[in-house]
């Protein structure tokens, strides 16, 4: 992916000057930009309803910068620098049920790449962009495996091929991408490192009735509606953390154990 570096910073650089000859003109350094937000998978709108949005980045300065976005509310007007390269983060949540920010995977969009005419569009593909933009940064390594030389389009293009395994393509939160921006960062991107983690059966107790849903917005599946009493359920589990919600509250879970979250 090194050999096209050159290409999505151009790309980059179009944006960022387009941006900027409207704010030299303007006298500014900064631009509103409207973030839209995805729609919700089926699935939690049935376990849960519409969800309270967190939209989450990081400063210039380095400093985090969060915005709360309503229910029922598709799109939320953003005033950035110019010269802002960067993740951003949606994280839904439903408060009325306990169902903090986090514990749901994210949406997300890389800035300037996701800008078209000062809209910006988070997608659930985008919030594992995300989080392997911001791995990508904070793993040690060599500078040039940044995420500011990235291939981004390249790397997206991967997930429309069947090159991949057929478990990440089905839900790419599945590949353990800590491990993969060390890597990355190391010594240069490789494709072959896309592939499920391990996992080992864990028996995860369910103590109030279903249905309760996964955490994941890929094929996210209600699960175990038909509960109306504790029952001990043997599931498969990586070694990151996955959820479980309802409306009676959380199950986190990973192959070091469970906990309920009433």
């Amino acid at each position: 992916m090194k050999s096209a570096s050159v290409l999505f910073l151009s790309l980059v650089i179009i944006i960022v000057s387009s941006c900027n000859m409207d704010s030299v003109a303007a006298g500014l350094d900064t631009v509103d930009i409207v973030f839209e937000l995805p729609p919700v998978p089926e699935s939690w709108c049935i376990v849960l309803g519409p969800p309270c949005w967190l939209l989450e980045w990081a400063a210039q300065d380095g400093s985090k910068v969060a915005v709360t976005v309503p229910k029922d509310t598709n799109q939320v007007s953003v005033r950035l620098n110019i010269h802002q390269y960067e993740a951003f983060w949606g994280w839904p949540y439903w408060p009325e049920y306990g169902i903090v920010p986090y514990r749901a995977r994210p949406a997300g969009a890389l800035v300037p790449l996701d800008i078209k005419d000062r809209h910006c569009r988070l997608t659930w593909f985008g919030g594992v962009e995300a989080a392997f933009f911001s791995l990508l940064r904070q793993s040690l390594g060599d500078p040039r495996y940044g995420p500011e030389y990235f291939n981004w389009p390249r790397f997206r293009s991967l997930f429309h091929e069947a090159a991949l395994p057929e478990e990440v393509l089905a839900d790419p939160w599945c590949v353990d991408w800590l491990t993969v921006a060390k890597k990355t960062k190391a010594s240069g991107f490789d494709r072959r490192r896309l592939v499920p983690m391990l996992e080992r059966p864990i028996m995860i107790r369910f103590k109030p009735p279903g249905p309760w849903v996964s955490g994941s917005p890929f094929g996210a599946q209600v699960l175990f509606s038909d509960l109306y009493e504790p029952q001990n359920i043997l599931i498969n589990a990586g070694a990151t953390v996955d959820t479980f919600l309802s409306t009676h509250g959380i199950i986190a879970y990973s192959w070091d154990g469970a906990a309920y979250f009433p």
